[in-house]
């Protein structure tokens, strides 16, 4: 009998159409004509110079464990009790073991100015030493996980994001790998979780979701925890094409940018409903738990360093 995996629709670019395009074959005119200046240093002339380069790569060569302190991920094994001690708590029993999640670096420094530089002020230009980095966590993650078919699905990007940017900046990545034979042997891109229309929530409340306890943290945008978990909520569905289909399938998240990991925590609960075996998650960068909670500030650092 063929493996659900082989029945999936193909992924499919979402960048915008022919108004996005065109929107991208301006910016690379401009970019011709106007000098542009390193996100990095400032020096004129390039994205991101040659010693910019380099400390990106440098912050990026060794993935990374990065779910220690994100309060919010889902447990790595739903059937697990949902009780114990919150991430990074001394937890002698083991009671909480969140989803493992595996960054390419920290968030901050060159590879923060970066990552916003290609998300928000069109430098596209560094798709690639992006993509090279994301790619790198890939193989990572993906040599942990079993021989099985692995099923690569980005976390979905907002309507009006693609509007305002003109391009869907974890798809453009994710697709270039794709379009150069850069993804991981066994694994496929496939974009089966959609967010909600405005306004049309399920049932779900966050308090009966398995969130973790831990100390309230800020978010983006000023959200923390609790706000990022409420804002995430009941959002998201599983388009119509694969309904009924993911059954049984391995699958990988990818994300951008790992805080809390609310959003992440709602991909998962989405492709989990619908049947599938979430293994883990991986993304571009991890900003590091705040330094008061000491027992998961520590096992970042270490994860980070490779001691762990």
């Amino acid at each position: 009998m063929a493996h659900p995996f082989r029945a999936l629709p193909d992924a499919g670019g979402r960048n915008g159409g022919v108004p996005a395009a065109a929107g991208r074959a301006l910016r690379g005119f401009w970019a011709l004509i106007l000098p542009t200046s390193c996100v990095g240093c400032g020096r004129h002339d390039s994205s991101l110079c040659r010693p910019c380069r380099r400390a990106f790569r440098r912050a990026t060569v060794r993935p990374f464990r990065a779910e220690a302190g994100a309060g919010s991920l889902p447990l790595r094994d739903p059937a697990a009790p949902q009780t114990g001690a919150p991430p990074g708590a001394d937890d002698a029993d083991g009671g909480f073991e969140p989803l493992p999640v595996v960054a390419a670096g920290i968030y901050g420094g060159v590879v923060a100015r970066a990552l916003l530089a290609f998300k928000n002020a069109g430098h596209t230009d560094l798709a690639r030493p992006l993509a090279a980095a994301l790619g790198g966590a890939l193989l990572a993650a993906r040599a942990g996980l079993p021989a099985d078919p692995c099923l690569l699905v980005p976390v979905p990007t907002r309507g009006r994001s693609l509007r305002r940017r003109g391009y869907d900046p974890l798809g453009l990545l994710l697709d270039g790998l794709r379009r150069r034979g850069e993804l991981p042997a066994g694994s496929r891109l496939a974009r089966p979780v959609a967010h909600r229309h405005p306004g049309v929530r399920t049932g779900v409340r966050p308090a009966l979701m398995p969130w973790f306890s831990s100390a309230r943290r800020g978010g983006q945008k000023g959200l923390g925890r609790r706000g990022r978990q409420e804002n995430v909520a009941g959002s998201m569905r599983i388009r119509r094409r694969y309904r009924g289909r993911l059954g049984g399938v391995q699958c990988l998240v990818v994300d951008d940018v790992l805080t809390t990991g609310a959003t992440l925590a709602e991909v998962v609960r989405t492709l989990r409903a619908e049947g599938a075996a979430v293994a883990c998650a991986v993304v571009l960068a991890a900003t590091p738990p705040p330094s008061g909670t000491e027992s998961a500030y520590s096992e970042f650092r270490r994860n980070r360093r490779g001691e762990g």
